[in-house]
């Protein structure tokens, strides 16, 4: 589930949060890493079981208009269809899923509001509309409808948003990559008749990636801040933000430690993340500074690349 980009982002947090504070406990700093990497898991399960959650929320909008002297057919209609899509039917009786999320404490009980929020907002849509009129709305009907709601309802919702940092302090900057996630798998959901429960990382190696990355860096962190800074004679040394500094001090490292990167890949994803997590000028002095360096340690062989580290050619 954990992809290499995310680790190398959730490992850039880590490590800004220690190097700016003097800590070099590497064993907690790879514990956090660790708990960061579970909650994402978690965001995902509170994901995956919203089309179950709405299903609920729809069948209250049932119960309460059947108590009612003058019930509104439309609304008993509409929602009774919602209730019993497809996708949400498959949800819920997947007691594999159910049980695992019941075991990790997951359960829209805790997002009441956020919940009625979101519905609300899917009710009002045209999308909604063309799912409740049909008479037998299909499988691929209900897929339909929910990649709008996923698509659509959850990224900007504040409710949801404030909920979410409310109960977690990482949930609300992992909710688009989740969402991605149960977006690309959502086809499948029917096609099996089950959730998938995926693992924490990606492939069997990311979680040993994810620990020697930030103990190298953690570790190492002063001699690869003098090495960058004897890079450093045509920038304004005191106009560079630390992140910067972290940013390089992490290629370098990953291109030094991990034989089996290419170091194309590593320029690419420390650029990228300084885009998004740095200064508007992160991007060129990240660039120009990490293709400097890691030439000149290839050329002087500080750089080591075995067969896979290869493709595409060392530079």
């Amino acid at each position: 589930m954990i992809s290499r980009t995310l680790i190398r982002i959730k490992a850039f947090k880590e490590l800004y949060s220690r190097v700016t504070t003097g800590s070099t406990d590497t064993k907690a700093a790879e514990a956090e890493l660790m708990q960061a990497f579970v909650q994402t898991q978690r965001l995902w399960g509170l994901m995956a079981l919203l089309p179950s959650a709405l299903a609920m929320v729809a069948e209250d909008k049932v119960n309460t208009q059947m108590r009612k002297f003058n019930p509104d057919k439309q609304i008993i209609e509409q929602n009774t269809r919602f209730a019993s899509n497809a996708l949400s039917s498959i949800v819920k009786a997947d007691s594999v899923f159910v049980n695992w999320c019941s075991n990790q404490r997951i359960s829209w009980m805790d997002f009441e509001t956020p919940l009625k929020s979101i519905y609300s907002s899917v009710v009002s849509k045209d999308y909604f509309q063309d799912f409740a009129v049909k008479e037998n709305p299909s499988v691929e009907d209900a897929v339909k409808l929910f990649r709008h709601i996923y698509s659509e309802e959850l990224s900007g919702n504040e409710v949801l948003e404030d909920a979410l940092e409310s109960s977690n302090i990482w949930w609300t900057e992992d909710l688009e990559y989740v969402v991605n996630k149960i977006l690309e798998k959502l086809s499948s959901v029917v096609s099996l008749g089950r959730v998938e429960i995926p693992q924490i990382f990606e492939e069997e190696e990311d979680e040993a990636f994810a620990k020697k990355l930030v103990g190298t860096v953690l570790l190492n962190f002063d001699d690869l801040a003098e090495t960058i800074s004897s890079y450093m004679k045509n920038w304004e040394v005191g106009r560079v933000v630390q992140s910067d500094i972290l940013i390089v001090a992490m290629g370098v490292a990953e291109a030094q430690t991990f034989s089996s990167i290419p170091v194309k890949v590593t320029i690419n994803e420390y650029v990228e993340l300084s885009k998004n997590f740095s200064t508007p000028k992160s991007y060129s002095f990240v660039n120009g500074l990490l293709n400097t360096i890691l030439k000149d340690m290839i050329s002087d062989g500080r750089i080591k690349k075995d067969p896979r580290g290869m493709v595409g050619g060392l530079y």
